[in-house]
């Protein structure tokens, strides 16, 4: 019984010396940007809080916290005196059952006592608010090859004394040597991140950071830009909006259609940005232009370039795979700008296809809207002309437009079910003419 007594008052006594030296901060700070340790010289160290104060009012805000959770506790804050050298300064807070809070907090050490009548502890922690001023801004030129911002910030060196020092007014940096300190800008257009860039700091005291931050992207009008700078306490910096146009032009189009049978008619969709005039290259087909032709209007399937904001639909006349350039031109700023698309090296070209004639070899026409007209598949034909003949050589079905065929019926009667005989000659849209001449049988079955 003895021994229970010992060993709880043992138990009692290592629990009152862990709640009165607390090991884990009883104090926590959620707003904070950064958090730190002080180097003091001689004693154990404090948190230090840094806050982002973009207004310069003082933002520290600290939440103390009952050290097992239950209610009835009581806090005193204090503030250290660095005329009295001691925490001389009371400091109001809003209490609940459970916590102590404390905003709105100027830069100092503060102490928190708290207890509930059996527990109780005390901790101190330093706030400082990083009032830094909004970065400078300014566009340093505007050419055909862009927007070029230049931004300058000044990082702030945070401080705190150690007040256990011999010297009480000595501060000590809040980041050491060996503390990462990386500035990072990012560059915003109407409010969408476009292009981030980082600095890293050297040795304290910092030297003003200057980045160039180029913009290349071609619009129309003017846009809003703003720099952002997060320094390396985590705080962010709003430089103003400046409101600017750009030299920059971009050519560009689409087509419609890229692909089909010749005679194939093609629109072209000018979709270039911040031009105002406009070379259309519309050439020949890409085989030929291998075989080494030299000159541009050789290459070309015009008479000449076409000089057109919005050229006419073209019609290609031949198979062949196209390709076409436009070239762009702004006349905003002092100098031209120019651009360039070009389909060989943006995508794939207009295709033409070739000329084809396939003929099936049997046919059903039964009125089950299935293979019930004899019909031949074609494309890229300039000229075609078929004729169908029963097994004793009379003609049975003529036609000379490769879209239509046979339904399978001689004067309004259905034909009667076995051979019949195909003789088509068709000349396809190549310059160099391919001709072709068909002879074969096919089945009509009657299900």
């Amino acid at each position: 019984m003895k021994q229970s007594i010992k060993l709880f008052r043992f138990s009692l006594f290592v629990m009152m010396a862990f709640l009165t030296n607390p090991i884990f901060s009883q104090i926590t700070a959620p707003k904070a940007s950064f958090r730190s340790l002080t180097n003091y010289t001689a004693t154990s160290n404090d948190s230090v809080y840094v806050f982002c104060d973009n207004v310069g009012m003082g933002a520290g805000e600290l939440i103390a916290s009952s050290s097992d959770g239950s209610s009835g506790w009581a806090f005193i804050w204090t503030k250290w005196d660095s005329v009295t050298g001691n925490f001389a300064t009371p400091v109001s807070s809003s209490d609940t059952p459970t916590d102590s809070n404390l905003s709105g907090l100027p830069d100092g050490l503060y102490k928190v006592e708290a207890s509930n009548g059996i527990l109780s502890y005390e901790e101190q922690v330093w706030v400082l608010n990083n009032s830094n001023t909004k970065p400078v801004f300014v566009l340093d030129l505007m050419d055909c090859v862009g927007l070029h911002f230049k931004a300058l910030f000044t990082p702030l060196n945070l401080r705190y004394n150690d007040i256990y020092a011999s010297d009480v007014t000595e501060t000590v940096s809040v980041l050491s040597e060996s503390t990462d300190r990386i500035i990072r800008f990012s560059l915003e257009r109407n409010t969408d991140r476009i292009l981030t860039a980082t600095e890293n700091l050297g040795a304290i005291p910092y030297d003003i950071v200057e980045k160039d931050l180029r913009f290349q992207e071609a619009f129309e009008g003017e846009m809003s830009f703003k720099v952002f700078v997060t320094d390396q306490y985590n705080c962010r910096f709003e430089s103003d909006p400046i409101s600017t146009s750009t030299y920059v032009v971009e050519a560009d189009f689409s087509i419609d259609p890229m692909l089909g049978e010749a005679p194939l008619e093609v629109t072209f969709d000018n979709k270039s940005i911040n031009a105002d005039d406009f070379e259309w290259f519309i050439y020949q087909d890409f085989d030929r232009l291998e075989a080494g032709l030299t000159s541009i209007e050789g290459s070309l399937l015009t008479d000449g370039v076409l000089v057109d904001e919005d050229p006419m639909p073209y019609t290609y006349m031949h198979p062949g795979n196209y390709f076409v350039k436009l070239i762009a031109f702004s006349d905003k700023g002092p100098e031209t700008c120019v651009d360039e698309f070009y389909l060989k090296t943006e995508g794939t070209p207009i295709v033409v296809d070739t000329s084809l004639v396939q003929v099936p070899n049997v046919f059903t026409p039964n009125g089950d809207g299935r293979n019930d007209v004899f019909r031949v598949k074609s494309q890229s034909l300039k000229t075609f002309h078929a004729i169908l003949l029963n097994r004793w050589g009379r003609v049975v079905y003529e036609w000379k437009n490769p879209d239509e065929g046979w339904n399978g019926k001689i004067n309004g009667k259905w034909a009667t079910p076995g051979t019949y005989f195909y003789v088509i000659t068709a000349i396809g849209r190549e310059e160099l003419k391919k001709k072709y001449t068909k002879k074969g049988s096919f089945m009509l079955i009657r299900k």
